[in-house]
């Protein structure tokens, strides 16, 4: 049997064609899978991830409870908004009234992981919570906050 030279010479030639192929197409999946373990060993590596040693709280919060113009509670904390305080775990929070002789309600919702997460203050008492147990890193927790019967303010504590 004759085998034609250029028959076997082009048969060669597309072999070799799908080995190149072959070989870039296996370069490619390992630049691939180079680039997502370093991507991963970047994330878990990165300042996002949750450490207690990331929180850079003081560990003390006083948000401040006055009586507002139109009489509901009005909220400030270090001489700004108490909208949303961040908290580190193990921090303390505590409501301070002052200007004012009326009991006030402060009241986290939906089971908040505090102890003590609904007391009562007045001028001569401090609402007092420790962030810690299961509060979880990243959460945030609404709570009211209101006078005797009036409607309540709605802030948020947010776990650094």
């Amino acid at each position: 049997m004759k085998i034609d030279s250029n028959v076997l010479h082009q048969e060669t030639a597309r072999n070799e064609r799908n080995n190149n192929n072959q070989e870039k197409a296996v370069k490619s999946l390992r630049g691939i899978a180079v680039t997502a373990l370093a991507t991963a060993a970047l994330t878990l590596g990165s300042p996002i991830s949750y450490s207690q040693d990331d929180c850079t709280s003081d560990g003390n919060h006083t948000i401040q409870v006055t009586e507002g113009a139109d009489g509901r509670p009005a909220l400030s904390y270090r001489g700004g908004s108490a909208e949303s305080v961040h908290v580190c775990l193990g921090d303390q929070v505590q409501w301070v009234l002052t200007g004012s002789d009326r009991d006030f309600f402060v009241d986290f919702f939906s089971g908040a992981p505090f102890d003590g997460a609904a007391k009562r203050g007045s001028s001569g008492t401090v609402v007092s919570i420790v962030i810690g147990g299961p509060a979880q890193r990243g959460a945030s927790y609404s709570y009211g906050v209101e006078f005797d019967g009036g409607p309540p303010l709605d802030p948020h504590i947010i776990v650094d």
